[in-house]
């Protein structure tokens, strides 16, 4: 196995530290290159690992790009493939920038991802944050049979504001690479990307940071992060998706080597798991108790809405023939109205004698013997 890189070497101005790591990817590297090309802030080195995939074909490729990157761009070549992480240690061995980033060969940046970031960790207020992370947009797409990349779907990947949670971070990673530029000094202190993960690196690496440091959070949408559905055995497939089954394998793994590093360093924290954690388990037990009853609550209201608006149709016909009716029977009601205020008016006279009339009937009546 060996490893060559181009004869390119880091200008000595570049602040930012580009990785990219590829294999036989060709469709979608052009658009990660052209993202990188685009940005505002150009104080950048970008190293671009092939890990053990065809040297001629992406040679052959990048003929195209060199003029543009000059002497800012740095390709190196594994004979095979070492992985994701091995080979984004590769690209960090190469550099000595300040800052870094790790931009996957399929995603992409707003022209102002590393203009946002860099004057941030650059600000001597946000000293205290060892990385910064800005939101993202999370974009489905397909590849055709053509070769062509149609969009299928598109939303933001919102984070909390201000800074990283670590116990979010504890639980799942809470943003993806491209999101994320992060100082160099940190890999003194923590080290590399573990190698041996053949997935979840980038978590990993960030739990490690969290625990000397924070991580600052822009608000704004300044990366792309994109997912394709192209089968497991596809090269486009993302691991996130194509290797799901390996995610959630090896997350088991991680945290069962993270906890029991804890345990041998500190044993007595066994017995405070075993206190801590059955309590959790029933509230965490009841927690989805509740979220199945709301799913059932919000069946149930889906399925009234559902019937009210299937039912509307049937009501407004109903109002419509009330309505009808009321238009054919208010010309009689009407007349009736007309003919009783007449006869009203004409038996006024006489009611008006009947009244006056009384204490001469009251006599006849009694003259009658009916009083």
């Amino acid at each position: 196995m060996t490893e060559s890189a181009s004869q390119n070497t880091p200008t000595p101005s570049a602040d930012v530290a580009i990785v990219m790591r590829t294999k036989n990817r060709l469709l979608l590297l052009p658009r990660a290159l052209g993202s990188v090309l685009l940005q505002k802030f150009t104080r950048w080195h970008l190293y671009l690992v092939n890990d053990g995939g065809d040297r001629e074909a992406l040679e052959a490729l990048l003929a195209t790009y060199r003029p543009v990157f000059g002497s800012r761009l740095t390709v190196i070549h594994h004979a095979q493939s070492q992985g994701m992480e091995a080979a984004s240690n590769a690209a960090l061995a190469a550099g000595t920038e300040e800052f870094v980033v790790v931009h996957d060969d399929d995603d992409s940046w707003d022209p102002n991802f590393l203009l946002n970031t860099v004057l941030f960790l650059s600000d001597p207020k946000n000293d205290r944050y060892l990385g910064v992370a800005t939101s993202c947009y999370v974009i489905g797409e397909i590849i055709e049979e053509d070769g062509s990349v149609r969009e299928t779907d598109k939303h933001v990947w919102t984070r909390e504001s201000g800074a990283t949670d670590y116990v979010k971070m504890l639980s799942s990673n809470t943003f993806p690479p491209i999101c994320f530029l992060f100082r160099r000094s940190v890999i003194e202190k923590i080290g590399p990307f573990n190698a041996t993960l053949p997935v979840l690196g980038d978590w990993d690496f960030n739990i490690r940071l969290m625990s000397c440091g924070d991580i600052g959070h822009i608000a704004t949408p300044l990366a792309n992060y994109y997912h394709r559905k192209t089968g497991k055995n596809s090269v486009y497939s993302n691991s996130v998706i194509g290797g799901a089954s390996s995610h959630v394998l090896n997350n088991i793994l991680l945290r069962n080597k993270t906890l029991r590093n804890l345990l041998d360093k500190q044993p007595e924290m066994l017995g405070l798991f075993m206190a801590l954690l059955p309590p959790l388990h029933e509230t965490k037990e009841t927690a989805g108790r509740l979220e199945y009853e709301v799913s059932e609550a919000r069946y149930h209201l889906k399925y009234l809405e559902d019937l009210i608006k299937n039912n509307a149709g049937r009501l407004d016909r109903i109002e419509s023939r009330i309505s009808a009716t009321d238009q054919r029977i208010q010309p009689q009601i009407d007349q009736i109205q007309m003919v009783s205020r007449w006869h009203w008016k004409m038996l006024r006279p006489l009611h008006k004698v009947w009244r006056v009339a009384l204490p001469f009937r009251r006599v006849v009546a009694y003259i009658r013997g009916r009083s």
